[in-house]
């Protein structure tokens, strides 16, 4: 190994010169520099056996193994090549407030912003001080929420009051006078009398089951019940529980089916991906039961692994505690972020005939591949390759998904008009997208006739994900262990 390492490692002209000095002095010094190229070195086999785009990897010659494990990938991966990655072992969680959040320019101060909370995990600092989406914080303790001094009031440590406000319609201030007929209104946050008291950031866990709900819901004039569950990353559980949000999943689709679900809201707009074992699961539950047993997706590896190539089933054993609901149809909330694992959910459970999905939102990344971890235990780095190309039951791989042509809705517009009104917690029938979900299902959505409709002039300048908020250990598009 030691002399492979001579013959192959290119070394700079300077570092050659530097090195000769420890060789020309009768030691062999070597090993001193050796640890410096072990963990490029040890990637770029990995690679060279598990990628996928192989072929496209430059030979050893062609490389600087001294550079940090990030940048020696990004030099080495093939262009086609947005979903390789690689990531330390030994990270540990950070502590955070636990929820994220918009930043929109206030229309009273020219320098200040109020921020809308977009996302807030359960049983954190955010949930205790009583935060829910679609709050608007104005002041941080005493202070405006500023560009210059947000990092520091919203993505600190210490505990914090919370100024609240509301976004409502208000009647427009005439300046001393000015005389009009009639009163004019506008949309702006305002105070409304809150302070919430935010402590101290801590260590949370963020469950990926993170919300479900049973609807009523009426369609074609019948009463029936719909499952909404809101599910974040295709994460099995964690290092001490293996299983823990998987049998999660399996407890909802018990209790769906103890509701008698007819039809189920899948929202997947936070989800970036996961574990494949858990699209197995999600898939088995949510297909029709005469799929049970047969394909659900296919895996095909480079061909020096052409025994890995895997047909993945709808498989009841998997289930254990859950049940199959035997869904004839999906309703999808997509975004940009969804990517890999849902994305294999969505492909797989598509049936153009048999089993329709109406997607709503934003059209996804377009993830046709997965990834394997590959430890390395003395550095405690992990490299995740992309090493093979996934087809769904029908040897399709297509792109993004893109939202049904009447359902060309997202995160931040409805029909093109903010209404920040529908900006709720996920599981409130009026949330902006869940509302049309359910206005699908009922034949309500798209309206036939156009409603009088708030048409704020604000725009979100910055979105922000607090440190920690989302720490999936599954994440990052599709991954097999």
């Amino acid at each position: 190994m030691m002399a492979k390492l001579r013959k192959i490692i290119l070394i700079p002209a300077l570092v050659i010169v530097f090195i000769s000095g420890f060789f020309s002095c009768g030691v062999d010094r070597w090993p001193e520099y050796a640890h410096m190229t072990a963990l490029d070195t040890w990637m770029y086999d990995i690679m060279q056996q598990n990628y996928l785009w192989y072929q496209d990897l430059p030979s050893y010659d062609d490389m600087n193994l001294f550079q940090e494990p990030a940048t020696f990938l990004s030099n080495v991966k093939s262009k086609n090549d947005s979903y390789s990655f690689v990531d330390s072992v030994m990270e540990t969680p950070l502590p955070t407030y636990g929820f994220d959040y918009s930043l929109v320019r206030s229309a009273d101060i020219d320098t200040a912003y109020n921020a809308l909370i977009t996302y807030v995990i359960p049983g954190s600092p955010a949930a205790q001080a009583g935060l829910v989406r679609g709050d608007w914080i104005m002041k941080v303790d005493t202070s405006y929420i500023s560009k210059k001094y947000e990092t520091l009031l919203l993505q600190g440590t210490e505990a914090r009051d919370l100024v609240m406000g509301v976004w409502k319609k208000v009647p427009v201030e005439t300046e001393e006078g000015e005389e009009s007929e009639e009163t004019k209104y506008e949309y702006k946050v305002v105070p409304d009398d809150r302070t919430l008291d935010l402590p101290a950031a801590r260590v949370v866990e963020d469950n990926p089951v993170h919300k479900y709900e049973i609807l009523p819901v009426k369609e074609n004039g019948r009463d029936i019940k719909v499952g909404y569950l809101m599910y974040n990353s295709f994460t099995a559980g964690t290092k001490a529980e293996p299983e823990k949000y998987n049998d999660e999943l399996r407890r909802v689709s018990q209790e769906f089916q103890a509701a008698g679900v007819k039809h189920v809201i899948l929202d997947l707009r936070y989800n970036a991906g996961g574990s494949l074992d858990c699209v197995q699961l999600l898939g088995t539950i949510l297909t029709s039961s005469a799929r049970l047993n047969e394909p659900m997706a296919y895996l095909e590896y480079n061909d020096k692994n052409r025994d890995k190539d895997v047909t993945i089933n709808f498989n009841p054993d998997v289930l254990k505690t859950g049940v199959n609901l035997n869904q004839s149809s999906l309703y999808a909330i997509t975004s940009s972020t969804t990517a890999g694992a849902p994305e294999m959910l969505i492909r797989s459970l598509f049936l153009k005939d048999s089993y329709p999905i109406a997607t709503i939102g934003s059209s996804t990344k377009g993830q046709t591949v997965a990834t394997e971890q590959f430890i390395n235990e003395e550095f405690r780095w992990s490299v995740n390759p992309v090493v093979c190309t996934v087809y769904n039951s029908t040897h399709d791989n297509w792109g993004a998904i893109i939202p049904n042509d009447k359902l060309k809705v997202s995160e931040t517009s409805i029909d093109g008009v903010t209404n920040y009104s529908e900006y709720l917690p996920f599981g409130d029938p009026n949330e902006r997208l869940l509302k049309v979900a359910i206005g699908v299902i009922e034949g309500t959505y798209p309206p036939q006739e156009e409603k009088d409709k708030s048409k704020a002039q604000f725009k979100i300048e910055k979105s922000v994900s607090s440190p920690a908020s989302r720490r999936f250990t599954g994440g990052t598009g599709l991954r097999i262990k």
